[in-house]
């Protein structure tokens, strides 16, 4: 019922807006106005020029770009391969340092069932038990 009322008065609305005149438009299926004509330019002749300069960088100035271009070039790649190297996490290598340099010895690998490491015996036999017990 609600939903009925607020149609009726969206309609009632709708109905009693006055439209706006539309005399102020002109048809749009009158054809459209000529364009305007415009004068004729007069070219404008410029004496011949005896120089052959086309305006473009010399060959020293190409060759100056080019070697800042390389030189920029291998300055940003010298600074990232450094920061990356500074980022990377250290490897240990079989001389205890970082790829053989000095450092601290590497610790030993804990022996088997110290500190709840798997000794290696019987590890299928306890999980083939316990997945008897599940499904028991």
């Amino acid at each position: 019922m609600r939903h009925l009322g607020s149609v009726l008065a969206l309609v009632v609305v709708l109905v009693l807006t006055p439209t706006l005149p539309a005399a102020a438009q002109s048809s749009p299926f009158t054809p459209l106005p000529p364009p305007p004509q415009a004068p004729a330019p007069v070219p404008v002749r410029t004496p011949p020029s005896s120089s052959t300069d086309n305006g473009g960088l010399s060959a020293g100035a190409k060759m100056g770009l080019l070697l800042a271009g390389g030189l920029l070039i291998a300055g940003i790649s010298w600074v990232i391969v450094r920061d990356a190297r500074r980022s990377a996490p250290r490897r240990r290598g079989a001389k205890g340092g970082a790829q053989g340099g000095p450092g601290p010895a590497p610790k030993p690998a804990a022996a088997p069932g110290a500190r709840g490491r798997p000794t290696g015996r019987g590890g299928n036999a306890r999980k083939r038990a316990r997945k008897r017990a599940k499904t028991r």
